[in-house]
């Protein structure tokens, strides 16, 4: 049954009993209160763990509210339920929620699950029809932003453009320190403004686009590309490394005296890969790769200069904290230990972060308990496994939900695993042309076809005590070993994050602690997003050196954490809160900033 199905199935007869009952057909309020949303719940992203949100049945049906009103913001909204406290009681509010709750609900709560909303709003209609209730005449669709809103962020972003390097050039300036001697005569934020330039235009290499920046900016002295390649390269990866780190941590200070840094702040860990490398590869006499930086990716015929990188996800400040260069025999574990070394250092306290399968290891669960810092993953399947055999279980037993303690040598921290299946609903209209509702998926595994199929085999009966057990773990990454794979109805997870109990008092509430956990990890995406956007900030280059490729990765980085600042400032001045989804999106910052490189230097 899809959910526009089970909504009309639900609704359909309400009309006929209260007729019975009052003697008149109700209103469409009447049949917005009665839609069923709570199987819904698991779309949920909000931490329940904190703070007292309203109901998720309540916020869901006022958004339907709104769309059958045809009002395009929350304040009508507002307005309306003010004045009507027996429809707040039956929306299902327990209270009266204010417009800024209203919005976050829209941009945040229910980002996942708008085309439900459209599809409840449009059975609503279609049902007060058939009984002849007065519902609207045609068909409603409105625009998330209207025009005045849209309009008004563009024209703060505009005016606020002269101040996004006023903002941003400080930055980047106090933190960056060219190793020059004392009498160089080009200032050194010209190096900064001219890679900023570079990242901001499309193909604009060193070389052309310092020409191009020369006639274009206001400086009477920039360098050339040669100088500019040189200077940033010898800066060297620990001392570029640490510049960014003092950029992120100016960035996190700003956006906590915004309020914008919470107290639990959840963190993903991924590698990404620049544009493929197309130069000279040196091999040994097989034919093997002898390149220590350019790695080979999947089929091992394209290489490619790769970053690990730890950011804040979730409804944080999306900031980049940290981010390494990965070289070969660079192992998992390692990476995450030397991450979550500098991320600490740039803000403390960091309760969870977040990877996926490529990081299960037994390593980088203890590089995670070293930091105290908790750890959550989909785990790795492999015949004979702790995990195949719970799955076993499970699939024998009638059963898809659990919740194991690992066993450990000695005293050491719990490891759980969590099993959940892959999909609990699928839609049955697929061969609709049309979209005309949401997939009814899963309750828990939203938009995890990242973790779907087959999954890779790993042995799991080993102690992280274990001598062989880092050469192991190098060896699978390394070599692609043929072995058995196992196709898993059921998904392993992995953490040691004290939100989920293994022993909780029913069945219900360990489903609910389940959920809880893969709201979280949905926001692991995140830093998937982020990638691409980072990339738009990514100045163009076909230079081997691993330095310069390092220095212009992470001057992006910079670029991505100012524009995410300069969004949520604006936000806050359009909205008074701040969603997910940007108002001042990359390209107008990008268009903007372009405008207004040239701004003079400071005295």
């Amino acid at each position: 049954m899809t959910f526009e199905e089970m909504v009309h199935g639900v609704l359909q007869g309400k009309p006929f009993f209260y007729k019975e009952d009052k003697d008149e057909l109700p209103d469409l309020e009447y049949l917005v209160a009665k839609i069923p949303a709570s199987h819904l719940i698991f779309a949920d992203p909000l931490d329940h763990g904190q703070g007292d949100p309203k109901p998720w049945g309540a916020v869901f049906r006022s958004h339907v509210l709104r769309l059958l009103k045809g009002w395009n913001n929350c304040t009508a909204l507002e307005t309306y339920l003010e004045g009507n406290e027996e429809l707040q009681h039956e929306l299902g509010f327990d209270g009266m929620p204010d417009q800024s709750t209203l919005w976050r609900a829209w941009n945040d709560r229910l980002s996942d699950v708008r085309e439900a909303v459209r599809t409840a709003a449009e059975v609503v209609v279609e049902v007060a029809r058939e009984w002849g209730i007065p519902a609207p005449e045609s068909e409603f669709e409105p625009d998330d932003d209207d025009s005045t809103r849209e309009k008004s962020t563009k024209t703060l972003a505009r005016e606020n453009a002269r101040d996004v390097w006023k903002g941003a050039k400080p930055i980047v300036t106090d933190c960056f320190e060219l190793h020059r001697a004392d009498n160089a005569s080009i200032p050194e934020a010209a190096y900064w403004e001219q890679h900023a330039y570079l990242g901001m235009r499309t193909d604009a290499h060193a070389h052309d686009g310092a020409e191009n920046f020369a006639e274009d900016s206001t400086r009477d002295l920039t360098p050339c590309g040669d100088s500019h390649r040189l200077q940033t390269a010898d800066l060297g990866v620990e001392s570029v490394r640490q510049m960014l780190r003092e950029t992120s941590r100016t960035l996190v200070a700003r956006a906590k005296s915004k309020g914008k840094i919470g107290r639990e702040v959840i963190t993903s860990i991924d590698i990404t890969k620049g544009k493929p490398w197309r130069g000279h590869i040196e091999r040994d006499d097989s034919g093997n790769n002898l390149e220590r930086w350019k790695l080979g990716y999947k089929n091992g015929d394209t290489h490619y200069f790769q970053w690990a990188v730890i950011k804040v996800v979730g409804h944080d400040v999306p900031i980049v904290l940290d981010a390494v260069p990965v070289h070969r025999g660079y192992a998992r574990e390692d990476i995450v230990d030397d991450l979550l070394e500098g991320a600490t250092d740039v803000l403390p306290g960091l309760d969870l972060v977040m990877m996926d399968r490529e990081f299960a290891h037994d390593g980088v669960k203890e590089s995670c308990e070293d930091h105290g810092i908790a750890y959550l993953n989909p785990g790795k399947v492999r015949s004979s496994s702790d995990h195949a055999y719970h799955i076993g279980r499970l699939d024998n037993g009638d059963k898809d939900f659990d919740v194991v303690e690992q066993e450990r040598l000695g005293d050491r921290p719990s490891r759980k695993a969590i099993y959940l299946p892959k999909r609990e609903w699928e839609r049955e209209d697929e061969d609709d042309e049309e979209d005309s509702g949401p997939a009814v998926r899963q309750e828990m595994l939203d938009d995890f076809e990242e973790i779907g199929g087959d999954t890779e085999p790993l042995s799991e009966n080993r102690d992280s005590n274990s001598p062989f057990g880092k050469l192991l773990d190098d060896m699978r990454d390394e070599e692609k070993q043929e072995s058995e794979k196992v196709e898993a109805p059921i998904i392993p997870f992995e953490t040691n994050y004290d939100l989920v109990d293994v022993d909780p008092e029913d069945e219900q509430e360990m489903k609910h602690q389940i959920g809880r956990m893969m709201a979280k990890y949905k926001r692991r995406w995140g830093i998937e997003n982020a990638f691409k956007k980072l990339k738009k900030f990514l100045a163009a280059t076909k230079s081997p050196d691993h330095r310069y490729r390092y220095f212009n990765f992470t001057f992006a980085c910079v670029l991505y954490n100012c524009w995410r600042l300069v969004d949520v400032l604006t936000q806050l001045e359009v909205n008074g809160s701040v969603g997910d989804e940007p108002l001042v999106t990359a390209n107008l910052f990008l268009t903007l900033a372009k405008k207004n490189y040239g701004i003079p230097p400071p005295e």
